[in-house]
This record gives C-alpha cells, sequence and structure tokens, in this order.
C-alpha cells in the first residue's frame, strides 16, 4: 500500500510506471513528471480503466474514497466511467441553467403580454435589483434563504407590494427553471415600507 512519503519520491523516468496501492487503485506517473490517480477494474468481461485525478488536487485519501465510490456503483452493476460521465454531462447542464439565462427566457416569453414600457421596467428591475447576487447562480443552488437575501437588499427602497411582486416573479422563474421547484416563503418575511 501506498503511503504519502512513498508519493512525493516518485519520480518521472524515462517510461510512465504504475504505483500499486490496494483493491486496483494506483498512481501513474508520466516521463513528464505527472501523477494520475486510476482504477484498474471489469465491468461486463471487459478490462476498464477509471481516472481520478491529479496528484496532489486528489490527495492519497481522497482517492482511496473514488475507488471505494465506484466499487459500490460496480457492486450495484453500475460502470463507473458511464457514470463519471453523466455526472459530468449534469453539472455542465446545471452550470448552463443560470438564473439569469432562464429569467430572461421567461421575460422574453412573458413581455409580450405586457406595455413595452412595463416589459423594460421588469427587466431593469432585474438587472439593477436580482442578477447582481443571482445570475450566475445555477438554477438548483438558489435556496429561500438567496432570494430573501436578494429581496431585503432592495426592501429600504421598495414598497412591499413591489417587494411581494418580486418575489412572485422571482419564484414564477425557479419554477420555469429546469429543476425541481422549491416553495419559497417570502410572505411575511419582508418588512413592510413604513
Amino acid at each position: 500500500m501506498l503511503n504519502d512519503a512513498r508519493i512525493r519520491a516518485a519520480k518521472p523516468g524515462p517510461k510512465a510506471y504504475k504505483l500499486a496501492d490496494a483493491h486496483q487503485l494506483y498512481l501513474y506517473v508520466s516521463p513528464q513528471g505527472s501523477k494520475l490517480w486510476r482504477m484498474k477494474f471489469k465491468f461486463d468481461g471487459k478490462e476498464k480503466t477509471l481516472s481520478l485525478g491529479p496528484y496532489p488536487l486528489i490527495t492519497l485519501v481522497a482517492a482511496r474514497e473514488k475507488r471505494d465510490d465506484a466499487r459500490r456503483l460496480l457492486a450495484e452493476g453500475l460502470d463507473p466511467t458511464v457514470q463519471k460521465k453523466l455526472k459530468i454531462k449534469a453539472n455542465v447542464e446545471a452550470s448552463r441553467n443560470t438564473f439569469e439565462k432562464i429569467a430572461r427566457e421567461w421575460h422574453e416569453a412573458n413581455s409580450h403580454q405586457w406595455a413595452k414600457r412595463h416589459a423594460a421596467d421588469v427587466l431593469r428591475s432585474f438587472e439593477r435589483d436580482v442578477f447582481p447576487s443571482l445570475s450566475s447562480l445555477p438554477i438548483a443552488a438558489i435556496t429561500p434563504p438567496k432570494v430573501l437575501e436578494t429581496l431585503r437588499a432592495i426592501e429600504a427602497r421598495a414598497t412591499a407590494s413591489e417587494i411581494s411582486a418580486r418575489c412572485r416573479t422571482i419564484v414564477s422563474v425557479l419554477q420555469k427553471g429546469r429543476t425541481r421547484p422549491t416553495p419559497l416563503p417570502c410572505s411575511g418575511q419582508i418588512a413592510p415600507k413604513v
């Protein structure tokens, strides 16, 4: 089994080589000096390799945890390389569905129902009040406390009815997003303007 001192001491050679750990986990050392965690396994009778990440970014402990996760997937009859690709694809898709993207799609889909001035006011309100704190967040990462924080930042200059309308608008945008809707309890959370 490997230890951190042995990993740090591994130097590049004229050819790539492997330092074995346990349960098919090994460290691949390239001639250029990069050290990559990999795991060898069989799935459907074929030998495969799962890349777990570079050392030292992925520590020995983390590499062993990733190996154990992969072994659990294998025990469930799932190919860890396929599951890794699916997870990457899901993460990419989630990062594409930012609040700003979904809000602009929502605005475009609904603005034909409004007067031009109102449509412009709604978009300007998003750009001024909401996008600075929520625009880059994936829809799935937006939580009720984050929405409340955004609304509280504008409550000093807006009326309670404006805040309530903005809250409903944000909830509407979130529910039209590509994620499970999360009820956002805004009612009674914002102090009325006196």
